[in-house]
């Protein structure tokens, strides 16, 4: 009794868990048709000229600064330099960025007009910096935080510029490499070609033209002049009369 009825668990275990496995798959097979795939997010644009790259990273630098209150900066030489290092910073952003944001929109993918941009934009960057680490061992930690969250907006631009301008050269670069091999594409194909034979050359003979020979003209008939003399008469006759005839 206890071995049939070990046998007949036995038996039924298998179908048990061949059941289990149908509902499961009844039930998780609707949820998994029903399930949407999810869309992929949607990239930002990519901006069009530099203004647009680099335009909000120099106004949330240009707050960070106006909105400083040096004054409650620990008096010192640290003090003293990032205050030098603010003006400067202001005067470039009201006088020298203006200009090198307008060239650079001008042409946005001519690197000419993108490499000084790039070089001021780095040079910024250090400066700032500075400002940043002056202020978080001398000024209040509000206006470092401030400035911090200035120079990462900064950098992120900085660097974003940097992947146009390799964008640019690469693009330059690619036009070079193009050109170069179609050229020398055509120079194969025309050393391929055979050579023109050079045809001998046979003088065309001279064209004779037709002569037209002088015909003399006529001479005018010659006119009796009214002085002629008369002709010889016989003696016996005179002028005007014929001579008489012999019977």
């Amino acid at each position: 009794m206890v071995r049939s009825h070990i046998y007949r668990n036995a038996r039924i275990a298998p179908e048990f868990f061949i059941a289990a496995i149908f509902i499961s798959l009844s039930l998780t097979g609707p949820a998994q048709t029903n399930t949407k795939p999810v869309p992929p997010p949607i990239a930002a644009p990519a901006p069009r000229v530099i203004s647009e790259l680099l335009q909000p990273s120099l106004d949330t630098v240009r707050q960070a600064l106006q909105s400083l209150r040096i004054d409650k900066w620990k008096k010192g030489s640290i003090r003293d330099e990032a205050s030098g290092n603010i003006d400067a910073i202001q005067r470039d952003l009201r006088a020298n960025l203006p200009s090198l944001l307008q060239d650079a929109d001008a042409a946005p993918g001519t690197v000419s007009k993108l490499l000084p941009i790039s070089r001021h934009v780095d040079a910024l960057y250090d400066v700032l910096l500075r400002v940043t680490e002056a202020s978080r061992v001398v000024g209040p930690d509000d206006q470092a935080a401030q400035l911090q969250k200035a120079l990462l907006s900064l950098g992120n631009a900085r660097l974003a510029l940097d992947d146009r301008l390799q964008g640019s050269a690469g693009a330059l670069e690619k036009q070079v490499v193009d050109l170069r091999a179609n050229i020398e594409t055509e120079a194969a194909r025309r050393a391929s070609e055979p050579a023109p034979v050079a045809l001998p050359c046979v003088p065309q003979p001279p064209v004779h033209k037709a002569v037209k020979k002088r015909v003399p003209a006529a001479k005018p008939a010659a006119k009796p002049s009214a002085t002629a003399t008369p002709s010889a008469t016989s003696p016996n006759t005179t002028p005007g009369t014929q001579p008489a005839t012999s019977h």
